[in-house]
């Protein structure tokens, strides 16, 4: 068993980001590791995982641990869900389909951001019967955004998140700074639609949908 775990190719975290940064170019390298504005709060995210400390119990018999848990009725591998992050096509040609196969084969779950490729459906059928959340970014009106949960729904989605951390834009100082302008959604009424986004959406959808909101 141990020969067998030596022949992978990675060995640990830290090599998937070296490769990572060979593999890509700055652009974006910058857009995968960096975050909004002066990234203060990405120092502060960074600073807060590493004060987390595990309290040690000892002398427990652990030679049998499940770390499975049960995730809106479906169970996980682990406790861990491969996060949502937008233009995952930039840095595998498949995108969210590639990860959702990968989660699936693994035994747990891909929350699957709007903004990226190939979309809701063709990841879903990556995806299989594995767990999957899609997570939106409001840039339509009600009607728009109920139909995007109704094709979660259709699609056999295990939840739906909605993205509140911002009302509008944020500032990548990074890409500022080097005068590189990302791909956006056009300027017209979608970003109207985002600010105007409120807890009276969230409970008209909850009230027309069965399927678990996250927030």
């Amino acid at each position: 068993m141990a020969d067998e775990i030596l022949n992978f190719r990675f060995q640990n975290l830290h090599e998937f980001v070296k490769v990572a940064r060979q593999n890509l170019d700055r652009n974006n390298w910058d857009y995968l590791i960096g975050g909004s504005e002066s990234e203060t709060t990405l120092a502060r995210n960074r600073l807060a995982l590493d004060t987390i400390g595990f309290r040690p119990r000892v002398l427990r018999d652990v030679s049998n641990v499940d770390c499975s848990r049960e995730l809106f009725g479906k169970k996980l591998r682990i406790p861990v869900l491969c996060a949502p992050v937008g233009s995952l096509q930039n840095f595998e040609p498949g995108g969210g389909a590639t990860v959702a196969a990968a989660t699936t084969e693994f035994g747990n779950g891909i929350i699957l951001s709007s903004v990226s490729d190939p979309g809701l459906e063709k990841t879903a059928e990556a995806a299989g019967k594995g767990f999957k959340i899609y997570q939106l970014y409001v840039r339509g009106d009600e009607k728009w955004v109920d139909e995007q949960v109704a094709r979660a729904v259709e699609k056999g989605y295990d939840g739906f998140a909605f993205t509140v951390d911002t009302d509008s834009y944020s500032r990548r100082e990074r890409d500022i700074a080097k005068r590189h302008q990302r791909r956006r959604v056009r300027v017209d009424d979608a970003r109207i639609y985002q600010v105007r986004f409120s807890w009276k959406d969230i409970e008209r959808v909850r009230r027309k949908f069965e399927i678990p909101l996250i927030l």
